[in-house]
């Protein structure tokens, strides 16, 4: 793998666990939205995935997460 896909998996990884790790003060204002991270920030928020991917220079590489107080279910 080369470095500079090994250094965009780490930063995506580093994102995932910065919204886990803030995940109730994002809760309180953000609440049954989709989120976007990037370099540990929010750059934008939006009730719709759509209306947020839209915001996005470079989607394919921004940490975007559903935050919701209720469970989630996964079908696999």
């Amino acid at each position: 793998m080369n470095n500079k896909l090994t250094n965009e998996l780490l930063t995506f990884e580093a994102d995932h666990v910065w919204i886990s790790e803030n995940l109730e003060t994002l809760l309180e204002q953000y609440a049954d939205q989709w989120i976007a991270v990037k370099d540990g920030k929010l750059i934008a928020n939006d009730p719709d995935l759509g209306g947020l991917l839209k915001k996005l220079q470079d989607p394919a590489r921004t940490c975007v997460e559903f935050i919701t107080r209720e469970p989630l279910e996964m079908v696999l």
